[in-house]
């Protein structure tokens, strides 16, 4: 059942992108110029280029390294470049409607409609091409998000607890290990006590040259109470024991529904992913996972998506961390995310649970943001006074 689930969502998102094209192709050509080598070569050139995303996954797959990364990359710019024009098309498209009653665009666009679309729709993707550039360039810089909690349960010896919280690094063809050392040098200036990662690291894509390079990357941040990590979705769609390994090897304490007491005044919980289902690996229930454990220490956790809120909070969960979301990463998206996740972005309560949900350094797909902003969050714990 769930095979043929994917397998119909498959459908729907080729046909989706199929019709697309057709519908902008046809905008397309009457932009281009009239009949000859030149109107034939950008069609070409703008066909093959809605299929380099294609031809660099395959392409990776038989002779990984840059030159196949890079390929890849272009092609994602153009699933960016896609997605922006489409949405302003629409967008055009219905004003077009709308002027047929309310008669706002000028006369001599209205008397030839085909080749004022031409013309706005050579407009268009100039505006997409500029949207996609800033859109790379806002995703290639993390900025940084503060946030203080106070738990009211004390920590032996300790009063307050900076904790450092990066998710959805997404290490690929295209993010590579500089993306990861500029942001984990982000990480180590704020000095951290603690540093949380709520999955999506590593996974299907992450280069296997880059693996010990992403080990040692992470083996030098070294807070003093340790970096902790849950896995997310992509950590299981690739090999998860491999996944796991490499951030093992960078000191990472990986959590699969496991909890650990810190420096003997707090817990530190780590649910797995539901992808794992899929596998006969699905996550443990939050009561099982709290399950003995002194209810009289802070308890934070990290779980990859951010569902099910109440499960945590009633399990005593403190402070969750999350991610996943990317908090919508690309228009529309960002706008629909807010329907699909009870909390999509930011810090929230639910109950007597502080629940914190990232939109991640990385990106997947397209390395663009449109809409948001990558973060990395530094959370300021208080905890009460012992007694």
């Amino acid at each position: 059942m769930r095979d043929f689930g994917f397998i119909l969502f498959l459908v729907l998102v080729l046909s989706v992108y199929g019709f697309s094209h057709v519908y902008l192709f046809k905008r397309l050509l009457r932009a281009l110029p009239p009949a000859g080598p030149l109107r034939f070569g950008l069609f070409l050139f703008a066909l093959a280029w809605a299929l380099l995303f294609i031809g660099g996954r395959f392409l990776f797959g038989r002779h990984p390294g840059p030159a196949a990364g890079a390929v890849i990359g272009f092609g994602y710019l153009y699933l960016a470049l896609w997605n922006v024009t489409l949405w302003l098309t629409l967008a055009y498209d219905l004003l077009r409607l709308a002027d047929k009653r309310l008669f706002f665009f000028p006369p001599g666009v209205r008397a030839d409609a085909a080749a004022g679309g031409g013309i706005a729709f050579r407009y268009i993707l100039g505006a997409a091409a500029v949207l996609c550039l800033l859109g790379a360039w806002n995703a290639a810089r993390p900025r940084l998000r503060t946030e203080t909690v106070e738990i009211a349960k004390p920590a032996v010896g300790i009063r307050e607890l900076r904790i450092a919280v990066a998710s959805d690094f997404h290490l690929s063809p295209v993010l590579r290990t500089r993306f990861l050392d500029r942001t984990l040098n982000k990480i180590k200036a704020l000095r951290p006590d603690l540093v949380l990662l709520p999955g999506d690291i590593v996974g299907e894509d992450t280069p296997a040259a880059d693996r010990e390079k992403i080990a040692a990357a992470f083996a030098g941040l070294a807070p003093p109470y340790g970096v902790f990590a849950c896995a997310g979705n992509h950590e299981y769609f690739g090999d998860l024991e491999k996944n796991v390994e490499t951030l093992r090897r960078g000191n990472v304490r990986v959590l699969l529904d496991e909890a650990e007491l810190a420096a003997g005044a707090f817990y530190l919980v780590g649910r797995k992913d539901s992808a794992g289902a899929r596998a006969g690996d699905a996550p443990r229930e939050w009561a099982e996972l709290t399950a003995g454990l002194d209810p009289g220490k802070p308890l934070l956790a990290l779980s990859h998506q951010p569902v099910r809120l109440a499960e945590p909070a009633r399990a005593g969960v403190d402070l969750l961390v999350c991610g996943h979301t990317h908090n919508g990463q690309m228009f529309p998206i960002t706008q629909i995310n807010w329907l699909v996740y009870e909390h999509n972005h930011g810090l929230h309560r639910k109950d007597r649970m502080f629940v914190d949900v990232t939109s991640g350094v990385g990106t997947w797909g397209p390395p663009v943001r449109l809409g948001t902003v990558p973060e990395i969050v530094l959370i300021t714990v208080r905890f009460a006074a012992g007694s």
